[in-house]
């Protein structure tokens, strides 16, 4: 065997055309356009409240005459799914002037994402990894894991750990697990020779999980990240669409903009991050139907138009024509969140509606 290892990427450009790569070029554009989120400054002001303690802490540590005190304070970011949760913090770390090698190892603050349901175990693995040691077997006993996991943070000078997709630790059925890992996030913010702060980013059942032990819930802020209304949110998200056709410099009409945008909003179950993703979506295929349609000399118009929608919602969904909110009238009716249709989809049978389906999603939220 060749010791010669591949580079897929290489491999993978290689055997792309030039309307592949060109469209690339502009997805990627598209796709790293960044629009801030409305609590963007709420949770900047957190973070900055968690470096200030730890340094009030530490400053009192050499004050022989102050109380001793050695905990961290967390804050908890709690989402509906692709409602931008991890997105934001993203964001909001890198613009952070406290962590400017965030990403990289000499920085304070490292995120960890567990994989599937998060015992322990699972945790400690994934955590240990992240911080540059990798182990094939953790220590059965809960203290020791969580000081292995303390000492490694110490090593790479890290005093802020966030844990995205948090809710993973409500998955173990077995109560006992879970209990073991939210005594480990105490021992990691109360330890009296290197207390770290906790970020949890999570779905709205890792709130239970946290405020179930008083002693973590009492040390974290819990910030709430609020869905989309139609009434509220129309104009902005008509702002994203504009802006997005622009950087992938195609155009669309105020009318397009104001027939999409409350559809958009439904499409996205009323969460920022999914309802960008759409726009995202329908651009891609609005680039592809484009090169589709250029013959010779001819270019057809850049227009981003609502078909581009429709199809980019058929392609993630698999639905019928008659479920798509951006085909059919009553599309309030439609649920957002069903997954593949029994019959053809818009994706695939370019003709209008037919038939009404008859399971429909009921929208109940407030404000829409």
């Amino acid at each position: 065997m060749s010791d010669h290892v591949i580079d897929p990427f290489s491999h993978f450009r290689s055997v792309r055309s030039d309307a592949q790569a060109r469209r690339t070029a502009i997805m990627q554009r598209v796709r790293g356009t960044y629009f801030r989120h409305p609590k963007h400054e709420e949770v900047s002001e957190h973070i900055d409240d968690l470096i200030g303690l730890m340094i009030e802490v530490r400053e009192r540590q050499d004050d022989p005459d102050s109380a001793r005190e050695h905990e961290a304070r967390g804050i908890a970011i709690i989402a509906e799914p692709r409602a931008g949760k991890s997105t934001l913090l993203r964001r909001v770390f890198r613009e952070h002037p406290a962590f400017p090698a965030y990403g990289r190892p000499n920085c304070a603050l490292v995120t960890v994402t567990p994989q599937g349901a998060c015992t322990l175990d699972r945790f400690a693995l994934d955590t240990l990894r992240k911080l540059g040691m990798p182990i094939s077997e953790v220590p059965r006993q809960e203290i020791r894991l969580a000081h292995m996991i303390r000492n490694q943070l110490k090593l790479m000078g890290v005093k802020i750990l966030h844990i995205d997709e948090a809710h993973h630790i409500t998955q173990p059925a077995n109560a006992v697990q879970i209990k073991r890992i939210i005594n480990t996030f105490k021992c990691l913010m109360i330890d009296d020779e290197w207390p770290v702060s906790l970020i949890f980013s999570g779905i709205p059942e890792l709130t239970a999980a946290l405020q179930k032990d008083t002693q973590v819930g009492e040390r974290l802020k819990f910030v709430s990240l609020d869905g989309l209304t139609i009434d509220g949110d129309a104009q902005r998200m008509g702002s994203i669409v504009r802006r997005l056709a622009q950087v992938a410099e195609l155009e669309i009409t105020p009318e397009h903009i104001a027939g999409i945008t409350p559809r958009l909003i439904h499409a996205g179950g009323y969460q920022l991050g999914r309802s960008i993703e759409y726009v995202q979506d329908a651009i891609e295929c609005c680039l592809k139907r484009l090169d589709r349609t250029t013959s010779g000399t001819v270019t057809p118009s850049p227009l981003l138009v609502p078909e581009d929608f429709a199809r980019a919602f058929a392609r993630s969904r698999g639905v019928q024509a008659d479920d798509n909110p951006f085909v059919v009238g009553d599309w309030e009716a439609t649920d957002p969140f069903r997954a593949l249709g029994t019959s053809s989809t818009f994706a695939d049978d370019d003709r209008g509606p037919s038939s009404r389906a008859t399971a429909k999603f009921k929208a109940s939220r407030k404000g829409c």
